[in-house]
């Protein structure tokens, strides 16, 4: 331990003094420095908000210190600290303990992992949960014995956070949490896999909306700031006609909307209002949205307005459990998890719409404080654009590319990250990235579509920091230490790169309110890993993708990862079941058909590698596939093309054709090839269906409503 003289630089320093042991928070390492300078802020703000003043903050402290020594990845010791935390305020609340001296792991702890309280709490749960206290207790205990002298460790011995002798597989929950994870994971590919054509369309869609809401403010901003019209201003247009619908808004400013509700404020704040001094000053104000109202415009029935009215009416993005009375916190709680945001039976609140960065799906005070007065549905519209142009992109990324969100986050407008070649006197475009487990970058091959929508939050940024170049700022994910240097990475705001965390919030607040539903009825969440897993889904099973092709698609070398992930869900096996229903009379030895010599496997390999070639046109689309052809250049449904509405007139001969293919071979009794003829037709009506949404969602880009005003 360094003197007293010495302090850490750590700005959280003087926060946690005198609430944490002073020799824990003078802690250094084998160079030196002190541990706590090198703690995350995440780790830190997150101690401070829920773990003092507990029976356990000095041992937990000392814990995560311990753990930062290992350079463990930041994620894993914030979920370390959360998870250690409230699971020992359930333990000590359960059994009323006061003092670590009272918490007998033997009794407290073995009873809470055998389910003998709090049953309703899943095995999940308590995996976790004891996963993170083992690592806690085990690394803390044993930095004391390696890194203190005998008098250190006489000191620091009444801080460790006791270590059970038992383990996870003396519990039935590990092996239940892993079987349960694995079930949950592939039901919700299940539900998510069919529709991920109308995911991408819908995510389009709302984002043109939140487009054309942002410019009608704008342009209703231009019209009061040039003096043309007076606060409150009303903004009405009709959305397109796939929507049908009217929307009505009011613009307001902070001294408008307290003038006009006078009533609402105190006397003081009034007049500052009117006299345009305090926080009401000119420099100090701040525009807004009101949400009037939806009607429709061809028939009398109710408008369906905003899909994200709900969760701003709520007070749900952000930290919406804050300041709120119990009564009420149990009952946006509940709303959440009839979402499906959290996990029935955990005490824990999920805040889905919370992006932790500045600016981005954030509702600034003014606004949460005159809604809370009138009632009315206010908004800031800058933030939720934000929100939904990130969103969007990352999930053209995910579902196109299967990438991680760790390499979704390294994308940069750098010439080694966006490299354009040209195909056929055409430009086509690629990222690259360093995957997981690598240390060099690789290619993922893109279409038309995501550059442009790169374009679009380049242009955002631009707009953002008033300027033609997009600034270099340090990468804040996991893995950091591959990214030393700062970069204009693209998911970047207010001067910081975005992290994980906010990209989920972004994806969550553009897809709410999707049905989507497991085959047991439990609602389904967007996230960035499942997305990954649909992705390897599709491409397995669906499109009977070789597994070792899947996995250099996903950039993944365990190859029985890839199958995990790309395991069949049970709809898929219903089906596959029902297809060999139909073709089981086709063969005389099923046997046979289905069981491959090696040398057969061999002969299909040399098949396999013949190339169709990245960016090459196909029949409805451009290929984008670098491996050889994964479906023996049977392009149509292939997971590996972009279907193109330019060239949906193939796929429109391609039904004709199939028609005719089926005719002749009913006569010539080849029922097989009748079956494929089927299959064709089939998956080129399905392109044509995705080519459809594509086509709307396109022509929402270009749709200007006639905006009128009235005070």
């Amino acid at each position: 331990m360094k003197s007293e003289s010495q302090k850490p630089k750590s700005p959280f320093y003087l926060n946690l003094k005198e609430k944490v042991d002073e020799n824990i928070l003078l802690i250094q390492d084998a160079r030196g420095d002190f541990l706590l300078d090198k703690l995350h802020e995440q780790s830190i703000k997150y101690f401070l908000n829920y773990c003092l003043n507990k029976p356990w903050t000095n041992h937990l402290f000392l814990g995560i210190l311990a753990e930062t020594e290992k350079n463990l990845d930041v994620q894993t010791t914030y979920q370390s600290i959360k998870n250690i935390n409230r699971r020992l305020i359930d333990i000590f609340n359960n059994y009323r303990l006061e003092d670590m001296l009272d918490f007998d792991v033997n009794i407290h702890l073995y009873n809470y992992l055998k389910a003998s309280i709090f049953p309703e709490h899943s095995s999940n749960m308590r995996s976790i949960f004891f996963s993170h206290y083992k690592r806690v207790s085990y690394e803390s205990s044993k930095w004391i014995k390696l890194k203190c002298n005998q008098e250190q460790q006489g000191y620091f011995e009444k801080f460790l956070i006791p270590l059970p002798y038992f383990t996870s597989r003396d519990f039935s929950f590990s092996k239940d949490a892993t079987e349960q994870a694995h079930k949950t994971r592939k039901s919700e590919t299940d539900a998510v896999v069919p529709l991920l054509p109308q995911i991408r369309a819908e995510a389009h869609f709302r984002w043109n909306q939140i487009k054309r809401i942002r410019e009608a403010f704008l342009k209703a901003f231009e019209q009061v700031k040039h003096g043309k019209a007076e606060l409150p201003l009303e903004i009405q247009y009709n959305e397109p006609a796939r929507i049908g619908e009217r929307f009505t808004f009011r613009l307001w400013d902070k001294p408008s909307f307290v003038i006009y509700h006078k009533d609402k404020f105190s006397d003081s704040i009034v007049k500052a209002a009117i006299n345009h001094t305090g926080t009401y000053s000119d420099d100090n104000n701040h525009y807004f949205l009101e949400f009037l109202g939806a009607e429709r415009v061809e028939d009398d029935d109710i408008g369906e307005g905003l899909w994200f009215r709900e969760i701003i009416q709520k007070n749900l993005i952000g930290l919406w459990y804050r300041n709120i009375s119990s009564e009420e916190l149990e009952q946006k709680r509940q709303l959440l998890l009839s979402w499906g945001y959290g996990e029935k039976g955990s005490t824990s609140l999920p805040y889905p719409f919370h992006s932790q960065h500045k600016a981005i799906l954030f509702q600034s005070t003014t606004v949460s404080n005159f809604k809370n007065k009138s009632g009315r549905v206010l908004f800031d519209i800058e933030p939720l654009y934000v929100a939904t142009t990130f969103g969007l992109l990352a999930l053209d990324v995910f579902t196109t590319t299967g990438a991680r969100l760790n390499e979704l986050l390294q994308i940069s407008n750098t010439k080694e990250c966006i490299r354009a070649i040209k195909v056929n006197k055409q430009t086509k475009f690629s990222f690259y990235v360093i995957p997981k487990g690598r240390d060099k970058v690789e290619p993922y091959y893109i279409s038309d579509q995501t550059m442009k929508l790169i374009q679009s939050v380049a242009k955002m940024l631009r707009e953002h920091y008033s300027s033609n170049k997009i600034p270099s700022v340090q990468y804040r994910d996991v893995r950091s230490h591959l990214f030393p240097e700062p970069k204009p990475y693209f998911f970047q705001y207010n001067y910081k790169a975005l992290k994980r965390y906010t990209i989920d919030s972004c994806l969550h607040f553009l897809l709410h309110g999707l049905i989507l539903e497991t085959q047991e009825g439990i609602p389904v969440i967007i996230k960035s890993h499942l997305l990954r897993h649909a992705f390897a889904t599709e491409a397995a099973q669906r499109q009977k993708i070789p597994i070792e092709i899947v996995a250099k698609m996903l950039h993944q070398r365990d190859v029985d990862v890839t199958g995990y992930y790309s395991e069949p869900t049970s709809s898929q096996v219903v089906q596959t079941v029902s297809d060999l229903h139909d073709v089981i009379s086709d063969y005389v030895d099923l046997d046979e058909a289905i069981l491959r010599s090696p040398k057969e496997l061999q002969d299909q390999w040399v098949e396999y590698q013949e190339k169709v070639g990245i960016f090459n046109n196909v029949l409805g689309g451009i290929c984008v596939e670098d491996a050889v052809c994964p479906i023996k250049m049977q392009c149509l449904g292939c997971r590996a093309k972009i279907p193109q509405p330019e060239k949906k007139h193939q796929l429109y001969e391609v039904i004709e054709l199939s028609k005719d293919m089926e005719k002749r071979y009913s006569l010539m009794g080849l029922d097989v090839e009748v079956k494929k003829a089927k299959a064709m037709r089939k998956h080129a009506r399905n392109e044509l269906k995705e080519i459809e949404l594509i086509e709307k969602y396109r022509e929402e880009q270009n749709y200007e409503p006639h905006i009128r005003f009235q005070k």
